[in-house]
């Protein structure tokens, strides 16, 4: 009875390295497929994982242009101030942005 516990406890380690490995050498098929087929479309792997660390955070757009501008503070309609080398120039009328 002990051959047979050893002869089927080995059979079943046998078993277990051989799915192993047919698992192993799928993933392994599937990387250098996905790899291929990739570099033959002119697309770059990417391989990166994305990972939500906050799955209940709402969802942002992203961010538009960043435009660099020069800003100078314009004094309000009625009120006295010294003039200033940046306040003497024409202020430029305030308005909404255009709809086009």
């Amino acid at each position: 009875m002990a051959v047979f516990r050893t002869l089927l406890r080995l059979a079943v380690i046998v078993a277990g390295a051989v799915v192993g490995l047919a698992l192993f050498l799928l993933a392994a098929l599937a990387f250098v497929v996905f790899a291929v087929v990739r570099l033959l479309t002119g697309r770059k792997p990417d391989l990166t994982f994305r990972v939500n660390r906050n799955p209940w955070a709402s969802r942002s757009q992203p961010a538009g242009d960043v435009v660099d501008v020069e800003a100078r503070e314009v004094a309000e309609p009625g009120v006295a101030s010294a003039p200033t080398p940046a306040t003497r120039t024409a202020a430029l009328p305030l308005r909404g942005p255009e709809q086009g």
